[in-house]
């Protein structure tokens, strides 16, 4: 909120002609905003890094993501879908 009240008084300080007031309103605007987008990045990041299902910056709890979702690959139960695969399986067996 701080960074979209800042860039309104910025927009109005460089139409009224206050350049200064302009340039350290748009410096402030521009710190704030790098400052919520890198909060924002960091709770994102190390979200993922705990395999939370939700980036959540409100949230002290959080559900842990099922086993299955966190391993990689196809799992067993699922046959890839690739042209000829019928065919093949039946040349080489199941487990080839």
């Amino acid at each position: 909120m701080v960074a979209f009240a800042m860039l309104g008084m910025t927009l109005v300080a460089a139409g009224s002609g206050n350049t200064r007031y302009a340039m350290l309103a748009g410096i402030i605007f521009a710190a704030t905003a790098l400052f919520g987008i890198t909060v924002q990045m960091t709770t994102v990041h190390r979200d993922h890094l705990d395999h939370h299902n939700t980036p959540n910056l409100l949230q002290d709890t959080w559900e842990t993501s099922p086993a299955f979702a966190l391993r990689r690959g196809v799992p067993s139960s699922i046959e890839p879908h690739q042209a000829g695969w019928p065919e093949w399986q039946a040349q080489h067996g199941p487990n080839s």
